[in-house]
């Protein structure tokens, strides 16, 4: 079966692959076969719903690491949830129901985090929940629909960030412990407020709006 790329990038952070996935379970059983046995063998116990996403992901990465000229075993998943790559490797995933993403680099020491939305306004106001009070206040006087929009990007950069923080703190990471400020140059100034004195991190964002997506990936080494 053929893989449907939705795109192709080449970030500041590593190469950025996106599926588009299909709808039927046969044909999710068709993506599948590119996968490694023991990838397969996983996705094989997982309900339809979550199978969908979960051999996306992993076919996403594949694309990704072939692309980047990478080699790398069954990307298996942590404790966490996170894939597991080579020593040397980093790479994050995320999706939504119609898509897989995956970025790859070549990384000794940071780890990366990506994150996928569609960029389109949502009903509810999640700022209050995702943002800092000093990110609230920097939005306060925006127009209702340019601040949701900078809502949903802030929320996709954190998101990123936390997978990329991860594996250096090993908790969940709220998203009030950390502010950020996108740029109109694709980065963002990021203040962390680590409550477990974590750290210091260096920490990197790149964001990109595509088609009808938010994109953004995080690269983050200590010290």
């Amino acid at each position: 079966m053929p893989i449907d790329v939705a795109f192709d990038l080449t970030l500041d952070h590593g190469r950025c692959v996106g599926l588009r996935l299909p709808d039927l379970a046969a044909a999710i059983d068709e993506l599948a076969e590119r996968l490694l046995p023991s990838e397969r063998e996983i996705a094989a116990g997982l309900a339809h719903v979550r199978r969908r996403t979960w051999v996306g992901g992993r076919a996403a990465m594949r694309e990704a690491l072939r692309r980047a000229g990478l080699e790398a075993p069954a990307v298996l998943s942590d404790p966490r949830g996170a894939p597991v790559l080579p020593r040397g490797i980093a790479g994050s995933i995320s999706h939504k129901t119609w898509l897989a993403v995956a970025i790859v680099a070549r990384e000794p020491v940071a780890r990366l985090g990506v994150d996928v939305e569609e960029d389109v306004l949502g009903s509810i106001d999640i700022s209050r929940r995702v943002l800092a009070a000093d990110e609230l206040d920097e939005l306060a006087t925006m127009a209702p629909e340019p601040r949701a929009r900078e809502v949903l990007l802030r929320f996709s950069a954190k998101e990123a960030l936390y997978k990329a923080l991860d594996p250096f703190v090993q908790r969940y990471v709220a998203f009030k412990e950390v502010s950020l400020s996108p740029q109109p140059d694709g980065s963002a100034r990021v203040l962390l407020q680590l409550t477990g004195g974590e750290g210091p991190f260096h920490v990197d964002i790149h964001w990109q709006r595509l088609a009808s997506l938010v994109i953004t990936s995080a690269r983050v080494t200590p010290g």
